[in-house]
């Protein structure tokens, strides 16, 4: 394998790579970096058998061939050296490096036991944008739930697409968050790890790649763009019926700006945070005014912020990161508050927009006296 690529080049595509390469392993193999030279085109793969990447970019390829470098130095190396062309020559195990009057040799692996993380078949099952997609998972992957939890797959996000609606929904017991677009797209539902989500969300395609495709092939989804493609294993496991949780019959009908709303709670929640764990914040709803408050040993904060209300007067308590996350995900100037009651369900979602839900569970408050 003998090929040459200019130096920023190459270190582009290797900080996207980088990160799908495990920090720990007990297979000394996936600690490097798959190397393939052929047809003028670079490819490189990382995987931790979990999730994986495959990226191509061009190169001048003089000799084709493959191989598997161990990551950590590489990568720290080719960030050192100076602007310009590399040249890359692997002769048995051993790759030599040549930029300008700079030559090194470094260990490689072989390719032959390295994972193959694309399958051979499979199955497309939606296109959408890049930065469609990326939206809907920023807007609700922070309510997947952490590793620890005994219910592996509430870490992960429904994918499903359902009478011609795709939807990304992520819950953890507490809250839901849910984001759907029209698509013309066959009916399917998987359950895609958070990390995968989170890591595809943050490469950026190619300017002609604004679409990609989703596949699925035995327990994996692919994500396929012209010159990237991330697979990972899919969660199994039934996901819970987020559609039935969602219909709250609200006592309380609440509009707000949104901005105004978000930082008022957050205010509150430097209060909050060094309370309980549950970060208590209190809405003290009445006529057209919402009084929100926290108290805890660093001090007592309360703050009215004008709303129109409908419904009866009501005291009712939530997580503030929990409201924080929720209002932060809405990209629109005012949002809508249905209130179940104080021990019941809220949801909140834009004003006047359906495809964006978020549904909190309240804190049951200790009554007084």
């Amino acid at each position: 394998m003998i090929f040459s690529i200019e130096k920023d080049k190459i270190t582009d595509i290797l900080n996207t790579v980088e990160k799908f390469v495990p920090n720990k392993t007990t297979i000394p193999i996936l600690s490097g970096i798959k190397f393939t030279a052929k047809n003028n085109t670079l490819i490189l793969t990382a995987t931790d058998l979990d999730i994986g990447i495959e990226t191509a970019v061009s190169a001048d390829i003089i000799e084709e061939g493959s191989a598997v470098l161990p990551s950590k130095v590489f990568l720290e190396i080719m960030r050192k050296l100076p602007k310009g062309n590399i040249f890359f020559n692997k002769k048995e195990d051993k790759i030599t490096v040549e930029s300008g009057e700079i030559k090194l040799s470094l260990p490689c692996f072989e390719p032959y036991d390295f994972p193959e993380i694309i399958p051979e078949k499979s199955f497309p099952l939606l296109r959408i944008s890049h930065e469609v997609f990326k939206k809907m998972v920023k807007q609700t992957i922070f309510a997947t739930a952490e590793e620890s939890l005994s219910r592996p797959v509430l870490t992960g996000e429904l994918l499903e697409v359902k009478e011609g609606r795709f939807n990304i929904v992520a819950l953890d017991g507490f809250r839901i968050a849910w984001r759907w677009e029209d698509v013309d797209a066959k009916d399917f539902s998987i359950i895609v790890p958070g990390k995968t989500l989170s890591e595809f969300s943050k490469i950026d395609l190619e300017d002609e790649d604004k679409d990609f495709e989703l596949h699925y092939s035995d327990n994996r989804v692919i994500f396929k763009s012209k010159a990237k493609t991330i697979t990972s294993r899919v969660l199994e496991g039934k996901f819970i019926d987020y559609r039935e949780i969602v219909k709250v019959e609200p006592k309380v009908k609440v509009t707000s700006n949104t901005d105004e709303l978000l930082e008022s709670i957050e205010r509150a929640y430097v209060f909050a945070k060094e309370g309980s764990k549950n970060n208590v914040v209190k809405l003290d709803i009445k006529k057209d005014v919402i009084t929100v408050s926290s108290e805890s040993e660093a001090g007592i904060f309360t703050e009215n912020v004008k709303c129109k209300t409908s419904g009866e007067d009501l005291l009712v308590a939530f997580n503030a990161k929990f409201l924080i996350d929720a209002l932060k995900s809405i990209e629109y100037p005012e949002i809508s508050m249905d209130f179940g009651g104080e021990v019941n369900p809220m949801i909140i979602k834009p004003l006047n927009v359906e495809n964006h839900i978020n549904f909190l569970l309240p804190i049951r408050l200790r009554s007084e006296g």
